[in-house]
């Protein structure tokens, strides 16, 4: 069974509700795959916020490529070093 926090408003986890919580994004990445290493570039953008209201959160068609403020406020760049696998 789960706890509730009453100082955390909305902090109960819902097994029937939690999927409206969950974020979706896209994006693209490169891996090199060095025989010791591997790196890993990728660049996402989100697709649905879950922190938006209610019939807000897909943002389709809020994507704008062409705007830089746009740009810096969604697009994410990842690098990650670590082991092939």
């Amino acid at each position: 069974m789960h706890k509730s926090n009453p100082s955390t408003a909305g902090g109960e986890f819902k097994f029937s509700s939690f999927y409206k919580e969950l974020a979706v994004g896209a994006g693209f990445g490169v891996r090199l795959d060095i025989s010791f290493f591997l790196l890993r570039f990728d660049l996402a953008m989100p697709l649905r916020n879950p922190w938006l209201a209610e019939g807000d959160r897909w943002v389709f068609d809020q994507i704008q490529f062409g705007q830089p403020d746009w740009r810096r406020d969604n697009l994410v760049l990842n690098l990650a070093i670590g082991y092939p696998f």
